[in-house]
Order: C-alpha cells, then sequence, then structure tokens
C-alpha cells in the first residue's frame, strides 16, 4: 500500500503519526511525508529562509529513517491560507502519492494552520477521479481512508483506532529528534523547557504510554476515523 501523513509543520507527522508510519515502512509499505509549510518561523533569531531551509533539511532527515519520499508544499508557517491554488497543490501532491491511507491534522486543533490542512484534505477526498481538474499529476480514481491524529496536548480527543507502536517507539522518537531547531525553539519560547532530549520528547512519551494503557500495551497512537461518504472501507487498514 501507499501510506501518505500530512501535517502542516515540519515535526507534526512525527509527534502524531511517525511510530504507525514506521510500523506500515516495516511490513514493506511505501510512506510519504508531506508538510504544508516550511515551518518560516521557527526560529526566534535566524532568517526566514534560513530556518525553513534547515527544517526542510530535518524533516527529510526524519523521513529517510523509514525510507519515506518527503514533500514540502512551502506555504508559509502562520500565515497559511486557502485560494484556488493551495488546493490544486494538495490535489496534484495527493495524486502523486496515490495513497490507500492518508493521516493527516485533526480539524479542531489549537492553531489554525493544522485546522487548515485537516480541512484541505477533507474537502478534496472526491477530487482526485475528475479529469477536469487539472494538475500536473494525471487523476486517478483512488479515495483514500482517512485518519485524523491527535491535536496538541491530546484535549477532546477520544480515538476510534489505536495502533500498537510499542516495537516502533524508539524510532518515533529519533524522528523528532531529527528536528534539532525546534529544541532551540521550545527553549525560546516556552518558560521552563530545557534542550535535552529528554524534555524534548517527553510529550510523545507521555501521550504513547497514555494510548498505550488505554489500550493495553506500552506505546500506542491513537485516531479518528472518518466516517462519511468515500472515506470509509470495510476491515482496517491499520498495521
Amino acid at each position: 500500500m501507499n501510506i501518505l501523513a500530512v501535517g502542516a509543520h515540519p515535526d507534526d507527522v512525527e509527534i502524531n503519526c511517525a511510530g504507525t508510519l514506521a510500523k506500515y515502512a516495516a511490513q514493506g509499505h511505501k510512506i510519504f511525508i508531506c508538510t504544508a509549510t516550511s515551518g518560516n518561523v521557527g526560529s526566534a533569531t535566524l532568517p526566514k529562509d534560513e530556518i525553513a531551509k534547515i527544517r526542510k533539511a530535518e524533516a527529510a532527515k526524519s523521513a529517510a529513517i523509514i525510507g519515506a519520499e518527503y514533500i514540502c508544499l512551502d506555504y508559509d508557517d502562520e500565515l497559511f491560507y486557502e485560494d484556488r491554488e493551495v488546493r490544486i497543490k494538495f490535489i496534484n501532491m495527493v495524486r502523486h502519492c496515490k495513497p490507500d491511507v492518508i493521516f493527516v491534522n485533526n480539524l479542531k486543533d489549537y492553531n489554525p494552520d493544522h485546522e487548515l490542512t485537516g480541512k484541505i484534505i477533507t474537502d478534496i477526498q472526491v477530487m482526485y477521479p475528475i479529469a477536469k481538474i487539472k494538475t500536473e499529476e494525471p487523476p486517478c480514481d483512488i479515495f483514500p481512508v482517512v485518519y485524523y491524529y491527535e491535536p496538541a496536548k491530546g484535549l477532546n480527543f477520544i480515538p476510534t483506532d489505536y495502533v500498537d507502536i510499542t516495537d516502533f517507539y524508539e524510532t518515533k522518537r529519533q524522528m523528532l529528534l531529527c528536528h534539532e531547531s525546534q529544541k532551540l525553539w521550545m527553549a525560546d519560547n516556552y518558560a521552563g523547557f530545557t534542550d535535552g532530549d529528554d524534555a524534548f520528547t517527553d510529550s510523545i512519551r507521555i501521550m504513547s504510554e497514555y494510548r498505550g494503557m488505554q489500550c493495553g500495551v506500552k506505546y500506542a497512537e491513537g485516531f479518528v476515523k472518518a466516517n462519511d461518504g468515500y472515506k470509509v472501507r470495510p476491515g482496517s487498514l491499520l498495521p
């Protein structure tokens, strides 16, 4: 299968579904990781073009750990809005990946970039086969299953599906640690945060343990499966 994980920013995917992606990759599936923005405001000191270059390189390094193809749509971090060009670019990206499963930001979250990324993927679900919607990639007859991952801190989020990532938690952690620039960003912007590896990965450990406790394993990731037309299939495609 082809598996696509879409995040608004570099590191969204690692925080929320990297363990599941690593498990898919170990089973031989093709993985794509896409970020809508370049993360170009993710530094308190570096110019926007420089931090964008760094963050895209970090995301590509992370993706390489599981042999994934990394795609950046290169929109501005925190100033990401939808228009016709944005929608066409998203459709083209999905047509390129031809996914059987898509993971994406939750529709309700603290950050408008997150919510918009989830909304666009939701809105374009039935558009991939339509020949009159022209993109560089040709139309393709796909209707991927869509899963929404955790909002920040998991607030008001009740998963419908869980993936046991116990054997892949360390891979998830190493993928997140590729985002070196974000340790500095958090130290600059959040009081009490230190730049050590443990502090940077504490949130994913706590959430993975919490979701694992809910479903009876050591570490897990939780998702909400889209249940509207053209997004559901019988059975489960989760690993």
